[in-house]
């Protein structure tokens, strides 16, 4: 017997009033829409299958141009290593970034890769950095991403 037929029967009988019976009828329909929305969240939150791990460094005056592709099934050996990827970056130039703005200690790429490796990572630019060139005077554009 469903619950809608129990409160039905309840008010038959008189062990409660319409009134009461109509607070617990919306009650139920209100938990049952809340279960139906969390399922529904649910199978819309979709994995990902990313094959690639792409890195793109360009110029606008075509003095640079780098198109890199790592699989995927390779990052699992870079996971492993990641903690330990930011001790490889030069002191110099992590100097320089550092005061530009940027501190590479506290990116999490073991976390960045276990998400790619999983397909949850919810947006699939990781980096995307304009620089200005002064020796090629040219922009540079760098852009890490997943397909």
């Amino acid at each position: 017997m469903s619950e809608q037929q129990k409160i039905l029967e309840m008010i038959e009988k008189g062990q409660i009033t319409a009134a009461e019976g109509m607070e617990l009828l919306e009650a139920l329909n209100v938990t049952k829409e809340s279960e139906a929305l969390q399922k529904v969240e649910t199978l819309t939150t979709t994995r990902r299958n990313y094959k690639f791990l792409k890195v793109k460094v360009t110029a606008d005056n075509n003095s640079v141009n780098v198109n890199v592709n790592i699989p995927l099934r390779l990052l699992t050996t870079i996971g492993e290593i990641a903690d330990k990827m930011t001790t490889m970056v030069p002191a110099d130039a992590r100097r320089e970034m550092e005061a530009k703005g940027i501190d590479i200690s506290s990116i999490d790429f073991a976390k960045i890769i276990e998400e790619i490796i999983n397909g949850t990572l919810d947006d699939p630019n990781i980096v995307d950095v304009e620089a200005w060139d002064e020796s090629h005077q040219a922009m540079v554009m760098v852009k890490v991403y997943v397909d």
